[in-house]
């Protein structure tokens, strides 16, 4: 009698040939057999895939130099340049680094991080504050030898490193501690003024900390105009090294809405809508006018979601509708709409509903 044919165990998988009867298949679905042969695939070609990234580096760079040797592009300033061009200012950057004892493990490493990218940026800007770190104990040092041991080479013209508080440094009334909490709202950062960031990571786990700390010492408070310029849909926590970014940004600029939009990280602008025109005005008044605002027609009506108002009778701010000759009956505008002066507005048909607290005014781009 015939014995049946032995079943060939040789497979083939995107030229992969494999012995389906090795030991450590065994076990394993067609699916899981194709995922381990892709990862011993990738793990073999790991040395070929750096040698091409390596040699793509290269000849980006090799032409990036022949197109700055051609003047086609500039060559860009050292971080040893740009921190010789560094002006610094009379504005002064105060670090509180009192809140050790609140924070975890993993918060302390996040926080050293933030100190090294804040002495990293206020270092090489073109407009520098006077920044100061206070508070600075044995717990801090030990800490930053570990987890960032180049800050030992930080530069003593570029920060201060104090074991003592700000108020045994700084004259009480050059204080202004920055809290989110505050009812005070920056217009501009003032020459001689010192402006203390908590220096703390705690995901928003202590409320009103660094405001009932600088309250119960008796130092002004304040806070970024961000509900000034963006409206965000929640609230949302700043870093040390962010708010720090900000306050370099306005002294570069001037422009708090452009010192946001360009600091503020993507993730975090996300559902951010845009208040008012920058630099228009008075861009620190809460109230928005037709007159900051400028013509009517840079700007539409749209609900919280950016969408249009529904269709209704009337619109979200209503205005009599212009005059118009017999032989050309008045098209309704249901696009742009401006609010007149107060003493031309006709009093609204008794139908008619106000709605014009959900909508807000959006530019349009």
């Amino acid at each position: 009698m015939d014995s049946k044919p032995i079943k060939p165990t040789i497979r083939n998988f995107q030229g992969i040939e494999y012995d389906i009867s090795d030991p450590k298949f065994e076990g394993l679905s067609k699916r899981a057999i194709k995922r381990l042969l892709r990862d011993e695939q990738w793990d073999a070609n790991k040395e070929e895939r750096k040698s091409s990234l390596r040699e793509k580096v290269r000849v980006k760079r090799l032409e990036k130099r022949k197109q700055m040797r051609e003047g086609i592009i500039e060559r860009p300033l050292t971080k040893k340049k740009l921190a010789y061009l560094s002006e610094v200012t009379n504005v002064g950057l105060v670090v509180d680094c009192g809140f050790s004892d609140l924070m975890t493990e993993k918060e302390h490493l996040s926080y050293v991080k933030q100190l090294g990218y804040t002495y990293g940026k206020n270092k090489v800007a073109s407009k520098a504050m006077k920044l100061t770190l206070t508070s600075f104990d044995d717990a801090l040092k030990g800490i930053l030898d570990q987890k960032l041991p180049t800050w030992q080479q930080w530069k003593e013209r570029k920060v201060s490193i104090n074991t003592e508080s700000y108020m045994d440094i700084f004259d009480k009334d050059s204080l202004v501690y920055l809290s989110a909490d505050s009812d005070n709202v920056i217009e501009r950062l003032e020459e001689g003024k010192n402006y203390i960031i908590g220096g703390i990571v705690d995901k928003n786990r202590y409320k009103n900390l660094c405001q009932d700390k600088a309250t119960k010492q008796g130092i002004q408070t304040a806070r970024l105009p961000i509900g000034n310029y963006l409206q965000m849909a929640s609230r949302k926590v700043l870093t040390v090294n962010q708010v720090c970014e900000i306050m370099l940004k306005w002294l570069e600029l001037e422009d708090w809405q452009q010192a946001f939009m360009e600091t503020i990280p993507g993730r975090k602008l996300k559902d951010v809508t845009l208040i008012e025109k920058k630099n228009i005005g008075n861009p620190h008044t809460d109230e928005i006018t037709n007159q900051e605002l400028g013509h009517p027609s840079e700007f539409t009506i749209v609900d919280m979601n950016g969408r249009p108002p529904q269709q209704s009778t009337y619109p979200a701010t209503y205005a009599p509708p212009p005059p118009s000759s017999p032989q050309t009956p008045a098209q309704p505008n249901t696009q742009n709409f401006y609010r007149p002066p107060e003493s031309s507005i006709e009093p609204p048909p008794p139908s008619y509903q106000d709605h014009s607290k959900d909508y807000h005014v959006q530019q349009i781009q």
